[in-house]
């Protein structure tokens, strides 16, 4: 799950007027809004800045101060104080980093970050001004209204990453009305006012601000706007020593803690106040999430509401503080953690309470071992850790809080992929699967759950996954039924890869170093039981288990089962006798031709129907 941060953007804008000239040239319109704002020599003679402000995040209940330092086009300080969100982020010139809420310094290393620090730079050039710019590509666009203002509409490319800007410059004095960024996976318009003069150039001091797909608004409001200040550079450079906000009980380690790996997901049991739940360990997660209603028991009080992405949805997302935790071996201090309503949706496609997720805030201050086969995990102190094994290092810059992590699906899909411990399988994203043609693909229809509700997808089989130096054989991947606004609809990532191909390996996380390692672990290259019938349950309100989906053309649908029937008994043995629903589970990942002879209740009438188990893949 991500969370979305708070944005200021700072524009210069001007107001001279001019009469409308119905211009076309993008040039000639860009040129006119730089001597409106009072001539590019004036502009570059602004070598530095500050300025601070506040900021109102709309429907939230979030609001509060920011102050920025910059130094030319890269060099910069941003501080951001929401109360109960407080981030600081720079660049010191050479690489940008940021802090999160909890104090945890990252630098960021990954390809889209340094292609945007480049774009960055050369607009502080203004290489854009140049038509023959092997950079940049303006257009016009036509004349558009905002508001009851006709603007002209420029629109910016870049040959270094894929970003487009559309600029909507007033016809009759060439302010910037509007600004419109396109990103890969996120939209923003920003409405521009108030405009001042610092320095015999006009800014504006107000900005309306508005994030899509989250649809997201905030208002930022300068207070303090100076140029040409003096700047100390030590400023812009990361502070020397990170956050230390855990301590192992016995040496730099705690090893071999075991975890219970159930339906492709680790649950590790953390304790709380002498209190120990289950909670799911997920590199996918940007933040550690606890339940609202575990929250609720613990006394804790829920602040904000922020927008949040999930696998395929938005979710509400507040935010609290988590009190000291332990695990085996291992000691956290109380952390700022988001709050979200997961234990619903967990509990009834596990049949387990769960009651938080471990996310980036765990596991980005150690180093982490998974040994899926003996279902143990172990934790290191990242700087006395040394690996010495045999597996592969593979270097993987975090992007957004993730590690990136190329991959291959039959030597032919390849790209980015997250790699994610929350995520039971492999997953294509949407648009990766529509541009390569994988949407119709044969396959078997299934619904999961994610933060925010259902998700619809196609399992189909592939030849070979290839992960570093590793092939694994007919693997099974997920491919969404439509785009959704969450992960799955990222448009630069091919996919997620989940536990089902993780399972083969003995995993290392390395997020001071961002890289991972990989072993090959005792069941590589195993064929572990996958479901045999079609037949999707769930456990309901009352601990009945409910059949909620019946993939078309499996058993299930020869069965004649349908959604809503409720299980009564397996081979003449009561539903109650098996253990719960993951004991169920696994009978429908028996060996093809095993028969089931099933009582369910359907509309308060008992009917008997057989289920033959077949090969589905």
């Amino acid at each position: 799950m991500k969370f979305a941060k708070a944005v200021i953007v700072l524009v210069l804008v001007a107001s001279i007027s001019y009469s409308t000239e119905n211009l076309t040239d993008p040039y000639q319109i860009l040129n006119r809004h730089y001597e409106a704002i009072g001539g590019l020599d004036k502009l570059k003679a602004q070598k530095t800045t500050y300025v601070e402000g506040s900021i109102t995040i709309e429907g939230t209940g979030l609001q509060g101060q920011f102050k920025k330092w910059s130094d030319g086009p890269i060099r910069s300080r941003q501080e951001v104080d929401l109360t109960i969100i407080k981030t600081i982020s720079g660049d010191n010139g050479e690489f940008s980093w940021q802090i999160d809420t909890n104090g945890k310094l990252v630098i960021n290393k990954d390809e889209n970050t340094i292609n945007a620090r480049r774009v960055q730079e050369l607009l502080g050039e203004y290489e854009n001004l140049n038509p023959e710019s092997p950079y940049f590509d303006l257009s016009f666009e036509g004349i558009q209204k905002v508001g009851d203002v006709d603007c002209y509409v420029v629109k910016m490319t870049n040959s270094i990453n894929k970003d487009v800007t559309l600029y909507y410059y007033d016809t009759s004095d060439f302010y910037l009305e509007k600004q419109v960024e396109i990103k890969p996976d996120m939209k923003s318009h920003t409405v521009f006012s108030d405009y001042r003069n610092v320095n015999g150039v006009k800014h504006s001091f107000q900005q309306e601000i508005e994030i899509l797909p989250i649809e997201q608004k905030q208002t930022i409001k300068i207070s303090k706007y100076e140029v040409n200040i003096d700047i100390d550079t030590k400023l812009f450079e990361p502070p020397g020593q990170d956050v230390e906000d855990f301590r192992f009980l016995n040496g730099k380690s705690a090893e071999n803690v075991p975890f219970r790996f159930i339906e492709n997901h680790i649950f590790l049991p953390v304790n709380i106040n002498c209190n120990e739940r289950l909670w799911i360990l997920d590199s996918g997660a940007s933040a550690t999430v606890v339940d609202i209603r575990y929250a609720s028991e613990l006394g804790l009080e829920l602040q904000g509401t922020l927008k949040g992405v999930g696998a395929e949805h938005i979710v509400d997302v507040s935010f609290t503080t988590l009190p000291s935790f332990n695990i085996q071996g291992l000691q956290f201090d109380e952390q700022q953690v988001a709050a979200v309503d997961i234990s619903s949706i967990l509990q009834k496609a596990m049949g387990t309470e769960i009651v938080g997720v471990l996310g980036y805030d765990f596991l980005s201050r150690l180093v982490t071992k998974i040994d899926y086969a003996n279902e143990t995990i172990s934790f290191y102190y990242p700087d006395s850790f040394d690996y010495s094994g045999s597996g592969q290092v593979i270097e993987t810059p975090l992007e957004d809080r993730f590690f990136i992590v190329p991959m291959s699906i039959n030597s032919k899909y390849s790209g980015k992929w997250t790699l994610d411990l929350g995520a039971g399988g492999l997953t294509f994203h949407f648009p990766f699967a529509e541009r390569n043609n994988l949407l119709d693909l044969e396959g078997v229809d299934r619904i999961g759950f994610g933060a925010g509700g259902e998700i619809k997808s196609r399992i189909s089989k592939f030849h070979t996954s290839e992960l570093g130096d590793f092939v694994v054989h007919y693997p099974l991947v997920s491919i969404p039924r439509q785009k959704g606004k969450g992960t799955f609809a990222h448009m630069e990532r091919t996919g997620n890869i989940g536990n089902s191909l993780l399972r083969h390996f003995v995993l290392f996380l390395d997020y001071k170093k961002q890289q991972i390692i990989l072993e090959q672990g005792k069941h590589f290259g195993r064929d572990f039981p996958t479901d045999k019938s079609g037949l999707q349950l769930l456990v309901t309100e009352d601990a009945d288990f409910e059949v909620f989906f019946v993939s078309p053309n499996t058993p299930a649908m020869k069965a004649a089962f349908q959604k809503g029937d409720i299980v009564q008994s397996i081979n003449g043995i009561k539903a109650d006798y098996f253990g719960g629903i993951i004991s169920i589970r696994d009978l429908l990942r028996e060996k093809a031709g095993t028969r089931y002879t099933f009582e369910v209740l359907r509309n308060e009438t008992t009917k008997e129907l057989i289920l033959e188990l077949e090969e589905l893949y």
